[in-house]
């Protein structure tokens, strides 16, 4: 009879991903309304608020129960694109962490990076949208167990991966996280969160060690008030990135690698959803970079994914698969 032997001092290996997203995760709730009113500004970091009458009763004309968050969203984009993608994120135990759990697996994407929090609740959102062409959107957010994530959360040894796509961070423990990113010396994609941006110097610390930065108009007008994309795309480039990613709405998006501008007009399409359109974007460009497209290619495929999933309700119900994202 013969028997298999284990030796007991062999290192277990650690599962090599292509990419690990980190960030939020969050259960959604999609409400609609025709009542709402875009209003523009002055205001160059506020250019349009989404404005309601006060003291009215605002009915919903249609609502929506979604899974959302940077992080969620990303990989599960990167798993439909064909890698092999894993999430670090803080859930509870409870019925909405169940959903995105449930999610999480059903798009492929590997949940052993994620941190179960005991505390809190899983991170939640109710989000308005104006039912008209446009379809924009704010955001009411509570952050909960993501809030809570922090460096000590990351299993070093286990982020086995030569991409990383990092979203919004907690606003108290983002920098002890960055800085542990950093150390592993591998590919770091950022699409940093609005509290990230509220801390610009910090902001410039880490970008020598990132190679794409993805941050729409308003936000890269936080480094510096200049009126031309390609003024401030030359102007981010300079702090360290080895790539500059600026997206601008129904324009498209712009790329500068320090010796070549890009620019890439967005599809026309007939809206029904704006949430997770960055994230769209962002990890269909990554993983066209991942895949060894080139600048033109990958913000081809981004442009792409954002188009698909402004066409269905949701942050993830457009995401595109490899096939569909090649034609």
């Amino acid at each position: 009879m013969s028997r298999i032997c284990y030796n007991s001092n062999m290192k277990k290996q650690s599962k090599k991903f292509d990419v690990i997203t980190i960030g939020g995760a969050t259960c959604d709730i999609l409400f609609y309304s025709k009542d709402g009113e875009l209003i523009s500004t002055s205001n160059a970091t506020k250019q349009k608020l989404l404005a309601f009458e006060y003291g009215a009763k605002i009915y919903a004309d249609k609502i929506y129960n979604e899974v959302g968050g940077g992080a969620n969203n990303a990989s599960v984009a990167f798993a439909r694109l064909g890698l092999k993608a894993a999430v670090v994120c803080a859930i509870a135990n409870d019925d909405n962490g169940k959903a995105i759990l449930s999610n999480f697996k059903a798009n492929k994407v590997d949940t052993s990076l994620i941190k179960l929090d005991s505390k809190n609740s899983t991170g939640f959102s109710v989000i308005l949208t104006v039912n008209n062409e446009s379809k924009e959107h704010i955001a009411f957010l509570h952050r909960g167990a993501n809030e809570n994530l922090s460096a000590k959360d990351l299993p070093i040894s286990k982020l086995n991966a030569d991409w990383f796509y990092i979203s919004a961070l907690p606003k108290n423990n983002w920098k002890p996280m960055m800085d542990e990113i950093v150390k592993l010396d591998r590919n770091i994609v950022w699409n940093p969160g609005m509290k990230q941006l509220n801390d610009i110097a910090a902001v410039k610390k880490y970008l020598p060690n990132v190679k794409v930065l993805i941050i729409n108009h308003d936000e890269a007008l936080e480094f510096k008030k200049l009126k031309e994309i390609k003024g401030l795309l030359a102007h981010i480039f300079t702090l360290g990135p080895k790539l500059v990613i600026i997206t601008d709405g129904e324009k498209g998006a712009y790329a500068f690698d320090g010796k070549k501008y890009y620019f890439i007009k967005a599809k026309e399409v007939k809206a029904a959803n704006t949430i997770g359109i960055g994230d769209a974007f962002g990890s269909a460009l990554t993983c066209g970079l991942v895949y060894g497209k080139n600048i033109k290619d990958s913000l081809k495929w981004g442009i792409n994914n954002s188009a698909s999933v402004v066409s269905k309700i949701g942050a993830q119900k457009g995401l595109l698969t490899l096939n569909q994202i090649k034609r």
